[in-house]
C-alpha cells in the first residue's frame, strides 16, 4: 500500500508542476509573449477545459488499460506539455495546456482506482488526502524553485526540470504495471460511455450534491493559486521572488491542510461537516483579501496565506475519498471521472471569470472579494449534501 500511495502522489506532483509553471512564471512569460500577465487566467482555463473533456473518458481508460498505465500516460503527457511550451510561441501555449490538462485527469482517476483497491477503509480520507497533497506539493516546488531558475538561467529552465521529472516518473511506474493492472478489463469500452460517470453521480443524491460543491471549491482554489503572485507583485509591491515564496507557503500549507483535514475526517467520522467548515473559512479569507493593500506586516501576511492555503486546499482529498466510498461497486474510476468533470468545470470557469472581472474592476483584491460569494455558495451546497446523508441515515 505504501508504494501505491507514493506512486500515486508522485504522478500527481508531475501534472501539478506542469500546471503551476504558468501562473508562477506569468509575469515573465507575458513579457516574453507580449501579452498582459492577467491572460494567465485564460491559459489555466484552456488547460482545465482539456482536463474536463478528458475526464469524461478516463474512467473507461482506467478500466480498459489499467490504473498504473493511466498514471504513466499522465506523466508522459506532462512531459509533452513542457516540450511544447519550451518553443516559446503564443499559439502553441494552448496545446501545451491541453496536454497538461489531460495529464491531470488521468493521474486523478488512476490513483483513485488503485487507492480504493489497496487501501484500508478506516484511513481512506487520510490516504486520499496524502495523494492529493501531491498537487500543492508540486505547486509549492515550482513556486519556490521556478522564479530562482528563471532569474538565474531563463524561463525555460524550470520547464526542462518538470519535463525530466515527468519522464523519469513515467519510466519508474512501468515496473509495477503487471501487478497493479491485473484487474484491467479489455471489454470495458463496451460497458461504459462518455457520460457514464455523470449519469451515475446524478442517480445518487449525495454524490450529486458533493460533485456540484466540488465546482465551487475548485473555483476558489484555482483563483488563489493562479493570481496570488500577480496580486502581490502588482498591488502589494512584492518582488517576483518574494511573491513566489508566499505562493509556495500557500501550497505547502495546502498540502498540510489536506492531510490534516483528511485525518480529522477519519477521526470525526463526519467528512462532509469537515468540508463545510473548510469552505466557510475559505470564504472569510477571500473577503479579508480586500484589506491587503493597506500594508500588512510580512509576518501577518504570511500567517494569512498559510491559513488561506490550509482551508482553500484542504477539501480535495476528502472529496475524492467520499466519492470513492459512495461509488457503486467497481465504478470508482468512472465516478471519480464524473466528479472531476465538475472539479475541472470550476477550474475552467474560475480563472477565466476572475481574469474577466479583473479587466472590469482593475483590481485583484476587489475580484477576490467577489470570490468570497463563490465560496459561500459551495458551503450551501455542502450543507444540502449533509442533509441528504442525514435523511438517508434516518430512512435506513
Amino acid at each position: 500500500m505504501t508504494v501505491v500511495l507514493v506512486a500515486a502522489t508522485l504522478a500527481q506532483v508531475a501534472s501539478a508542476m506542469g500546471i503551476a509553471i504558468f501562473p508562477v512564471l506569468a509575469p515573465q512569460l507575458a513579457a516574453m509573449l507580449g501579452v498582459d500577465a492577467s491572460m494567465v487566467g485564460y491559459q489555466i482555463s484552456i488547460l482545465f477545459g482539456a482536463a474536463l473533456l478528458a475526464s469524461s473518458a478516463v474512467g473507461t481508460i482506467v478500466l480498459r488499460w489499467g490504473a498504473c498505465r493511466s498514471m504513466q500516460w499522465s506523466c508522459w503527457l506532462a512531459a509533452a506539455g513542457m516540450a511544447v511550451a519550451l518553443a516559446g510561441q503564443l499559439w502553441l501555449m494552448p496545446l501545451a495546456g491541453a496536454f497538461i490538462g489531460a495529464s491531470n485527469a488521468l493521474a486523478a482517476a488512476g490513483a483513485a482506482h488503485l487507492l480504493f483497491r489497496f487501501g484500508m477503509p478506516q484511513n481512506r480520507n487520510l490516504v486520499y488526502s496524502i495523494k492529493q497533497a501531491g498537487v500543492p506539493l508540486g505547486w509549492a516546488a515550482i513556486a519556490l524553485i521556478a522564479p530562482w531558475l528563471t532569474l538565474t538561467f531563463s524561463w525555460r529552465a524550470p520547464m526542462v526540470l518538470v519535463l525530466i521529472y515527468s519522464a523519469a516518473c513515467a519510466l519508474w511506474l512501468g515496473q509495477f504495471r503487471a501487478v497493479w493492472d491485473d484487474d484491467r478489463d479489455p471489454g470495458a469500452a463496451a460497458k461504459t460511455g462518455v457520460f457514464t460517470g455523470m449519469q451515475v453521480l446524478w442517480r445518487y443524491p449525495t454524490l450529486r450534491y458533493m460533485s456540484i460543491a466540488a465546482f465551487f471549491f475548485s473555483f476558489v482554489q484555482l483563483c488563489l493559486g493562479s493570481f496570488t503572485v500577480n496580486l502581490l507583485v502588482q498591488e502589494v509591491g512584492y518582488s517576483l521572488v518574494a511573491a513566489g515564496v508566499m505562493l509556495s507557503l500557500v501550497q505547502v500549507s495546502g498540502m498540510c491542510g489536506r492531510m490534516m483535514f483528511g485525518w480529522l475526517a477519519d477521526r470525526a467520522g463526519n467528512a462532509i461537516s469537515v468540508l463545510l467548515i473548510t469552505n466557510l473559512l475559505a470564504g472569510v479569507c477571500c473577503a479579508l483579501t480586500l484589506l491587503l493593500p493597506v500594508g500588512w506586516p510580512v509576518a501577518l501576511l504570511t500567517v494569512f496565506y498559510i491559513v488561506f492555503g490550509l482551508v482553500a486546499y484542504g477539501w480535495n482529498g476528502i472529496m475524492h475519498a467520499q466519492v470513492a466510498r459512495l461509488s457503486p461497486q467497481g465504478m470508482v474510476s468512472v465516478t471519480t471521472g464524473g466528479m472531476m468533470m465538475w472539479v475541472f468545470a470550476g477550474i475552467l470557469a474560475g480563472p477565466s471569470l476572475f481574469a474577466t472581472a479583473y479587466r472590469i474592476t482593475g483590481s485583484y483584491v476587489s475580484t477576490y472579494g467577489g470570490v468570497a460569494l463563490v465560496a459561500l455558495t459551495g458551503a450551501v451546497v455542502v450543507w444540502v449534501a449533509r442533509r441528504s446523508v442525514m435523511a438517508q441515515a434516518a430512512g435506513s
